[in-house]
């Protein structure tokens, strides 16, 4: 998995996994692909968002723009599993975002998240 920065996000979407569990009571058998499919796709955003930085293609706004669209994203994603309702979903994003906040605040050197 990536490394940007020192930050190891194969660590950091297994301790995402482990949040969203903690707010999931049932069902988490038919969550935890789609859980661990938004924490791929958060990584290669982080990657992405990198590799644009050190080009001088994207400035912090043009990052804090492009991750709004990524959480758009995960939320519709989380809300088209049948079991999920939408406090649901906001507050397993939340339990996402609250992990990899940190982790790609620091590997990117702006406050994004």
């Amino acid at each position: 998995m990536a490394t940007v920065n020192s930050v190891d996000f194969g660590k950091v979407i297994n301790d995402a996994v482990v949040a969203a569990r903690a707010v999931i009571t049932d069902n988490w058998d038919q969550v935890q692909e789609i859980v661990k499919n938004i924490g791929k796709s958060l990584t290669n955003d982080v990657v992405f968002i990198a590799k644009k930085k050190v080009s001088g293609e994207f400035n912090e706004g043009d990052a804090k723009v492009f991750l709004e669209d990524q959480k758009m994203l995960a939320r519709i994603r989380l809300r088209s599993i049948a079991i999920i309702t939408l406090q649901l979903a906001e507050r397993i994003w939340n339990a996402i975002a609250n992990v990899f906040r940190t982790a790609i605040n620091t590997a990117l050197g702006w406050t994004l998240l």
